[in-house]
Formats: structure tokens, C-alpha cells, sequence
């Protein structure tokens, strides 16, 4: 069973990672640097949105699909309405404001990234149901036909002889449009509008948790615009740092697995329960360090190679990238272990101080440094996140039996 789900979210992974790569080639080589940069902006300013849109019920759905919380146990039943009357009423108002605001000349490219992402997110709670039952193998199979479809639109948009970002991200909505209406054809959710603040009091950690986290990890191409830094630096940023999401997908099957063992398996006392945490993440940094060392004499011939001469500058900038992965894989484990044991408020509390110490360091070092300010402050800020989950499972520890009372209940 384990090799089954696995190997079915690893397919999934690869499949989306590969038509991801191949997209990301042909856009970067019919956008160039600069265009590409404005493109790259514009998805990471997406994810901001997409975080507002879900309003902590992606993470919400997934935990009580595993195991309902006793607090919650009323509202089992009404959660994925609540999700898409947040959803709705999120993406109306982002797309009022993508009408309405200042930003003249980025209109049409922000209204299709609230599109884009707004419908993702609308898809994304499905499916967070499905891998918080452990229906992994049927959440695997979805993953494969969203992708395919978007695929096929953006490719059918290059083909038109698209060539600004708002097309493609245009093109990425359709997509995601054909495929919302299958995932739901044998059953539109209703969305509830009128949403209890039991559910905001719990959600809204997790809504800040992620806003932190994509925060620290998502804001310096944001600042890069910020501060004017050269479009081309940051379009070879850009295409090093997709490369570095393609490995972390590929850690994300397993580390959903831990989360749901850590969370289902409510009988182990809570100290063996810290110590297996600690356990898979010292093996998840050891994957990171192999990935650093196969890295450092490859970067620079690979990427030339299937972007083009014009980003050499990203293989450098992908050797560095690369060593982040020795804490971020680490942390992915770590992370979801404490979220297992509930200890959201102290994780979110992680989140805050290294988005805080990220955006100070880069607003300080990137007028100085350029972009290599900002791959610096990624490692070092991940080094943060891991001291702070440490120190979160460690208050576990201590404190065993309050946090596994706490945890069976939220």
C-alpha cells in the first residue's frame, strides 16, 4: 500500500514537473530574461493572493479529513462550503481591486494571476480531501489531468503567439476552469457565505502561517521589484529557483505520509513520536546535502544547455539554491510534525520571525548585493525556520502529555 500511494504521487510529481520544465523553457526562451522576470513577479505575487483565497481551509480540510478535532466535530460536514464562500467572496474582492487600483500598466496581468490562482485554490480543496482521507492514488490521478489541462492551454496560447505574461497566466485559468468543472461534475459545493467565527478563531492562524511562510519564501522577487534590481538577474533567479520547487515537490508525498502517521497515530506516546520527527528529518537534510554535491559540477553545463546562453548566471545561482535544500527538506519534515501535534500558534510564530528576518535582510542587502543577496538570505532564512520548529518540538517534549491532549483537539 505504502509503494502504491507513493508511487502514485511520485508519477503525479513527475509528470507535473516535467510539463512544468518544458513550459518553463519554451516561456523563458519566447519571453527572455526581463519578460520572464515580470512573469516569475507575477506567479509569486499569485501565491500571495492564492493564500488569502484558501484562508487556511486547504490546511484546515486536510487535518480534519485525517481526524476530526473534537472543537470542530459540528462543523465536520459544512467545512468545504465554508472553504468556497471564503474563496468566492476573496476573489471577487481581489479582482475588484485588480480593476480599481493604481497599477495601470500590470492591470490585465494581475487580473489573470487572481484568475489563475483563485480557481487553482477552488480545485486545491477537493483534493486536500482527498489526501486527508488517504485516497492518495485518486488525489495522484487529479493532480495529472489539472496539470494536463493548464499544460495544454498555455501551450495552445504560445502557439497563438502569446508573448506577454497576462496571456499565459490567462491561459493557466481556462485551463483550470475545464478542470474545476470535472473534479466537481458529480457535485457542486455549495458555498456558505455566512462562516461561524469558531472556524476564522482556528483558521486564521493558519491563514497567517502560510502568508509568513510564502512571505519568507516568495518575497524577494517581490522586492526585487521593489528595488529595481536588473529584470534579467532576476528572470535567471526565477528559472534557479523553479529547478529547487522541483525538488521539494518531490518531497511532498512523503512528508504528507508523516503528517498523516504523526496524526493518526494517536496511541504512540508523544516523546517517540519527537524523536521519529527528528529521525526522518536528519535523514531529509542528508537527501539535500547529496543533492548540493551532484549539483556543483553540473549547474553550470545544464542550464545554458536547455534555457540558453542567456541564463548562465542562474546555473551559479542554482549551486547555492541547491544548499538551501540541506535545511529545507529538513524543515518540511520537521514542519509537518508539529502541525501533526498541533502546535500551530508556535509554528506560526516560526513562520513570522524568519519572513521578518528575510524582508529585513533583503530590503538591507540587496541594494548592495543584487540577487545574491536574496540567495543568501533563502539559506540562511531556513536555517532560522529550523531552529524555531526545533525549539517547538522540544516544548513537546517537555511537555508531553498537555501537547497530546491539545493536539487530539484541534
Amino acid at each position: 500500500m505504502l509503494r502504491r500511494f507513493l508511487g502514485a504521487q511520485w508519477l503525479a510529481i513527475g509528470f507535473i514537473g516535467g510539463v512544468s520544465f518544458i513550459l518553463s523553457v519554451f516561456i523563458a526562451r519566447r519571453f527572455g530574461p526581463e519578460t520572464f522576470g515580470v512573469y516569475a513577479q507575477a506567479t509569486s505575487f499569485g501565491i500571495l493572493l492564492a493564500i488569502l483565497v484558501d484562508g487556511g481551509f486547504g490546511k484546515l480540510l486536510l487535518r480534519e479529513k485525517a481526524r476530526t478535532s473534537l472543537a470542530l466535530e459540528e462543523y465536520s460536514e459544512k467545512l468545504h462550503g465554508f472553504a468556497f464562500g471564503h474563496a468566492y467572496m476573496t476573489i471577487a474582492l481581489l479582482a475588484l481591486l485588480a480593476m480599481t487600483g493604481p497599477f495601470f500598466s500590470h492591470r490585465l496581468t494581475l487580473l489573470a494571476t487572481v484568475g489563475a490562482f483563485g480557481v487553482t485554490v477552488l480545485g486545491q480543496f477537493s483534493l486536500a480531501i482527498l489526501r486527508g482521507q488517504g485516497r492518495l492514488v485518486r488525489d495522484a490521478a487529479w493532480q495529472i489531468g489539472g496539470r494536463a489541462l493548464t499544460a495544454a492551454s498555455i501551450a495552445f496560447a504560445l502557439w497563438w503567439g502569446a508573448d506577454e505574461p497576462w496571456e499565459v497566466l490567462g491561459a493557466h485559468c481556462m485551463g483550470m476552469v475545464f478542470f474545476l468543472l470535472l473534479l466537481m461534475r458529480n457535485g457542486w459545493v455549495l458555498p456558505v457565505f455566512k462562516i461561524p467565527r469558531r472556524i476564522y478563531a482556528v483558521v486564521v492562524p493558519l491563514i497567517w502561517l502560510d502568508l509568513a511562510s510564502v512571505i519568507y519564501f516568495r518575497s524577494d522577487m517581490l522586492l526585487c521589484e521593489l528595488l529595481d534590481m536588473p529584470n534579467a538577474d532576476v528572470g535567471a533567479y526565477a528559472v534557479a529557483f523553479r529547478l529547487i520547487d522541483a525538488f521539494l515537490l518531490l518531497a511532498s508525498p512523503i512528508s504528507l505520509m508523516l503528517f498523516r502517521r504523526f496524526r493518526l497515530n494517536v496511541e504512540t506516546p508523544v516523546r517517540e513520536v519527537v524523536i521519529g520527527i527528528v529521525r526522518f528529518s536528519l535523514l531529509a537534510g542528508g537527501m539535500g546535502a547529496m543533492i548540493f554535491l551532484m549539483a556543483l559540477p553540473t549547474a553550470d553545463i545544464l542550464f545554458p544547455l536547455f534555457f540558453g546562453e542567456k541564463f548562465v548566471f542562474a546555473g551559479t545561482l542554482f549551486k547555492v539554491l541547491c544548499f538551501m535544500l540541506v535545511f529545507s527538506l529538513a524543515n518540511t519534515v520537521l514542519a509537518q510534525g508539529v502541525f501533526a501535534l498541533g502546535l500551530d500558534r508556535r509554528y506560526a510564530w516560526t513562520a513570522t520571525v524568519a519572513a521578518v528576518f528575510n524582508v529585513g535582510g533583503n530590503w538591507l542587502l540587496m541594494p548592495i548585493y543584487g540577487v545574491w543577496a536574496a540567495v543568501w538570505m533563502t539559506v540562511a532564512t531556513e536555517v532560522v525556520v529550523g531552529i524555531g520548529l526545533s525549539a517547538a518540538l522540544l516544548h513537546a517534549w517537555k511537555n508531553a502529555p498537555l501537547v497530546r491532549q491539545h493536539g487530539s483537539a484541534t
